[in-house]
């Protein structure tokens, strides 16, 4: 696998935030559940996909409003002629129980506004407008962080029965929790996405 040192680095990066979100933030206060680790796994998904598109940007969290609605993209890959090759939706906290239809549908009604739109203006939040050019073309992708999150595979199954027939790519990228993370379907993940080099 031509990508496992940059795997392990994930990993490493996400295991380095997890035990961030456990550090207790001052003596007298208690907190019931970990901080957030959606924004650093976005980032080190980000991170890792910069060592596979070495010529491309990745655009994480832009602004893109169309029509006077405003959407979020987890993250675009755009090449160097500024077209959108990619687009990701990450969730950290699906696992395999979660039914994922709504996900998907939302992914699709998306990339259907994308692309009757075609040219995208993308607002950071230092107010820079990066504008791309969105195609037919665009690769869909629902990343799931962790299949530990629930037990059931029965959802899992038929997600990705669902994503497929809806043309989207549905991968749950890792096995147990964020301290012992094993590959799941990150492999092929990186299968997949690297065609579109």
């Amino acid at each position: 696998m031509p990508f496992k040192n940059h795997i392990n680095e994930l990993k490493e990066y996400i295991l380095d935030h997890y035990n961030e979100t456990k550090k207790q933030i001052a003596p007298e206060i208690y907190r019931g559940h970990l901080r957030s680790l959606s924004t650093d796994i976005e980032d080190g998904i980000a991170l890792f996909l910069s060592k596979i598109f070495t010529s491309h940007k990745i655009y994480i969290d832009p602004s893109v409003t169309v029509n006077k609605q405003t959407h979020r993209p987890d993250i675009l890959i755009v090449n160097s002629e500024k077209e959108v090759v990619a687009m990701l939706e990450i969730k950290t906290q699906m696992g395999y129980c979660r039914d994922a239809t709504g996900v998907i549908d939302k992914i699709k009604a998306v990339n259907e506004i994308f692309k009757k739109e075609k040219t995208l203006n993308c607002k950071f939040s230092n107010n820079e407008i990066m504008p791309v050019t969105y195609t037919n073309d665009v690769k869909l992708f629902l990343i799931s962080f962790s299949s530990n999150n629930c037990s059931k595979e029965t959802y899992h199954t038929n997600n990705k029965s669902y994503a497929k027939n809806e043309g989207v790519n549905y991968y749950i990228l890792f096995d147990n929790w964020y301290n012992d993370l094993k590959n799941f379907e990150i492999e092929d993940f990186v299968e997949e996405i690297s065609k579109l080099k």
